[in-house]
């Protein structure tokens, strides 16, 4: 009894010290057929199993300091993979962001106007980083413009200081006023054995009954060949429950052409779980048969 008592009061004194902690994730089970170079496969499984978890202090005198780790991969007999690590110092200065994170395609983000869709990565945009070290100033809004400049580099402490490994610096601007959100950004590499530069621009227009986008992004390889990636968005929402919408997308590379579409729709059964369904194809110009992708989940979010 004794020996409990002493616990429970260890217990309340750590828990005291402790800060509060919001734990957040997600879950998502469906199903997806899909056909690539002419194989098909399709069957059911999990999209998403992932929580997050975050923590704030205030640090006096205006400034405030965030943390959050997740993890996912959290499913029976498979191993659990670390996600995005971030921490967040902020304050009259703007804020400062350290972490390690995956970076997807800079576009995507407004070109797809919300529409519940394939995102197309891997598809035609450029496959998400698995992860990359980030430190990233954004300065306070000045009316309705934000301005930022970070520097990424290859994942893991110290490893993207040695000579030979790849590091990008990117200065950006957003705007945002109404319905109206634009971002433009441009990055250079160093000691990249590919990539040379680039730049993305990026925009949405909300009409109410219909919300439109559109993105460019154009990547100068070392070769002084160019990527070019082109993609447009349109989503609407039919009721307060339901919304649907498509993407166009297209790569351009030394005059090869991949493009694809996606449509989809999606029914929220509450404000945090929605049932969701999309098909996507794409193809090489000049090839014959087309890549396609169908996905169906059941998705909800905590």
């Amino acid at each position: 009894m004794k020996k409990t008592l002493i616990a429970l009061a260890a217990v309340a004194v750590t828990t005291g010290a402790m800060a509060q902690v919001t734990l957040s994730g997600g879950a998502a089970y469906g199903y997806q057929s899909t056909k690539t170079n002419s194989v098909d496969a399709k069957g059911f499984g999990v999209d998403t199993a992932a929580f997050k978890m975050s923590a704030s202090e205030d640090l006096g005198g205006g400034m405030k300091l965030s943390a959050a780790i997740a993890l996912g991969g959290l499913t029976r007999g498979d191993t659990p993979t670390g996600e995005d690590f971030t921490i967040v110092v902020s304050g009259g200065f703007g804020s400062v962001l350290l972490g390690q994170i995956e970076i997807g395609s800079g576009i995507r983000g407004l070109a797809q106007a919300g529409a519940p869709v394939n995102n197309m990565q891997g598809e035609i945009l450029g496959a998400a980083t698995a992860g990359t070290d980030i430190v990233k100033y954004t300065a306070p809004k000045m009316g309705d413009f934000t301005f930022s400049a970070s520097h990424t580099e290859t994942k893991g402490l110290a490893t993207g200081m040695t000579t030979g490994q790849s590091t990008a610096t990117t200065v950006g601007v957003d705007y945002a006023s109404g319905p109206i959100a634009a971002k433009i950004d441009s990055s250079s590499w160093s000691e990249n054995a590919t990539l040379d530069s680039r730049y993305r621009i990026a925009a949405s227009y909300d009409l109410g009954v219909v919300k439109v986008g559109a993105g460019r992004e154009d990547i100068t390889l070392v070769s002084t060949l160019h990527t070019k990636y082109t993609m447009f968005g349109v989503s609407a929402p039919l009721s307060a429950n339901v919304t649907v919408g498509a993407v166009s997308v297209k790569e351009d590379i030394a005059g090869v052409t991949r493009s694809g579409t996606s449509v989809g729709a999606s029914y929220a059964l509450s404000k945090r779980t929605s049932v969701s369904a999309n098909t996507a194809s794409w193809e090489i110009t000049g090839q014959t048969a087309k890549d396609k992708k169908t996905t169906i989940l059941l998705a909800h979010s905590f």
